[in-house]
């Protein structure tokens, strides 16, 4: 083969594999937002629960780095839905010292008015036929090292009025709207029970190892939590969150009130714009674990780039060698 040969197939090769990591690419998108059964989640439980039976798959939505998808991958607003904002103070912006402890403060106070609005008396019979108000909040603290983002804790024996569910009935006992979750990849999510003090706990200090806040719809108004720093230099630390309201439940994904916020804190003392960016999610629906037909698409249509690929190979080169001859 001659050094004209030699450059002209070269050359073919190289165009044949940009096709072929263009279908590629193209297949991975068609995957990515193709439709599969999803169901919104009313309770946090539902997170751990598999696909097939209208949970999560063990995805949480937070939006944060490990976690990757947030809630606007399925739930979406429209320009007729009201807006309801989402609050967070309390963060360490200014950068984050070791083993230090901070009150965090998630609030939704403009909501909250509207849902005592529509449930004016939570004791009362409800009309089938009134708007049926529902919230929903996922949150966590997110090392970039991948471990060490801290401890958390809930007071629950302290917990105020507007942390607790509405008195639907008469002779429930007042409780939390918030779970708090342990949760590692592999691993079955751990529900954290309070401790004889009323005190929920849960600790990050294993690679992988993640603490997870998950609000169910029952009444709270706001969220304190306490987040006390880990004990060594992890880098940048993200407190992301994921906040869903609507006025009236409906079924389906859309006209739904979507907050999401991803901040990193970075170390006491270092510069912190550089990480200072917005986390967006791609498609609007995604299924929390592929399934095997979707496996099945991308091996044929592989299958089908790679055969491309030695046809143009096998027809292409040909003429041009032949006509450098």
């Amino acid at each position: 083969m001659t050094a004209i040969q030699r450059r002209v197939l070269e050359r073919s090769t190289t165009v044949s594999w940009l096709r072929v990591q263009r279908v590629m690419l193209g297949a991975a998108a068609l995957w990515a937002c193709m439709p599969t059964n999803v169901r919104a989640y009313s309770t946090p439980d539902a997170y751990a629960a598999a696909p097939a039976t209208g949970g999560g798959g063990g995805r949480w939505f937070t939006g944060s780095p490990a976690e990757g998808l947030g809630c606007s991958v399925c739930h979406t607003a429209d320009a007729n839905q009201r807006h309801f904002p989402f609050y967070t103070a309390g963060l360490p912006l200014a950068g984050y010292s070791l083993a230090t402890s901070r009150e965090i403060v998630l609030s939704w106070p403009e909501f909250a008015a509207r849902w005592r609005e529509l449930r004016p008396a939570a004791k009362a019979m409800t009309n089938p036929d009134a708007p049926s108000p529902a919230v929903g909040l996922v949150a966590e603290f997110v090392a970039e090292s991948g471990k060490g983002s801290g401890t958390i804790e809930i007071d629950a024996a302290g917990a105020d009025p507007g942390e607790l569910c509405e008195m639907s009935r008469p002779n429930l006992q007042p409780r939390l709207g918030v779970k708090l979750y342990q949760v590692r990849s592999g691993v079955a999510p751990l529900q954290v029970k309070p401790d004889s003090t009323g005190l929920l706990r849960c600790e990050s200090r294993q690679l992988g190892q993640r603490c997870l806040v998950a609000l169910s719809s029952c009444g709270a108004t706001q969220l304190r939590v306490r987040w006390t720093s880990p004990p060594s230099w992890e880098g940048p630390i993200w407190f992301s969150a994921g906040f869903v309201a609507t006025e009236a439940l409906s079924g389906t994904f859309e006209g739904d009130s979507v907050q999401e916020i991803s901040v990193p804190i970075v170390q006491a003392g270092t510069a912190g714009g550089k990480y200072q960016q917005k986390l967006q999610s791609g498609c609007t629906l995604l299924s929390a674990e592929p399934n095997r037909r979707s496996f099945a698409l991308l091996g044929v249509l592989g299958m089908v780039a790679v055969w491309l690929v030695r046809r143009r190979a096998a027809r292409g080169t040909a003429p041009h060698v032949r006509g450098r001859r």
